[in-house]
């Protein structure tokens, strides 16, 4: 499996007859009025799939990682790839604090222990809150 797209919107939409989606309001910098802050995002992964992996579960986690290389993990979504291309929406962020981050994907076989990592990376600004 392969992640070749990554964004973070605040909405999107699906055509259903086209299987067309639509990402609006990309998301690149933030001022919430305080924090920690759990952004209403969506961040989007789109996937090619190895013949092998198809119809196999799998698991997928968004890594926040800040500028000191600390790093924040969702919680583990499970997919179950049909065909050679596999679209996944994962709702809500966390950001701790102000400062600059990069939102990854990492997804593993179900059982296994690695992650694997994808190279695509999200940026995203965390401004300080307005007083």
């Amino acid at each position: 499996m392969r992640c070749f797209l990554l964004a973070v919107s605040q909405a999107s939409t699906l055509d259903r007859y086209t299987n067309n989606f639509s990402l609006f309001f990309l998301l690149e910098e933030l001022t919430p009025s305080a924090y920690p802050v759990r952004l209403q995002a969506q961040t989007h992964a789109f996937f090619e799939v190895d013949h092998d992996e198809r119809k196999v579960e799998h698991e997928v986690r968004l890594v926040v990682a800040s500028q000191d290389k600390d790093e924040f993990f969702s919680d583990a979504l499970t997919i179950e790839p049909a065909s050679e291309r596999h679209r996944v929406r994962m709702n809500g962020l966390v950001i701790p604090n102000p400062g600059a981050y990069r939102v990854l994907m990492e997804w593993r076989r179900k059982g296994h222990d690695a992650w694997i990592r994808g190279e695509l990376e999200w940026p995203l600004k965390a401004n300080s809150p307005l007083q």
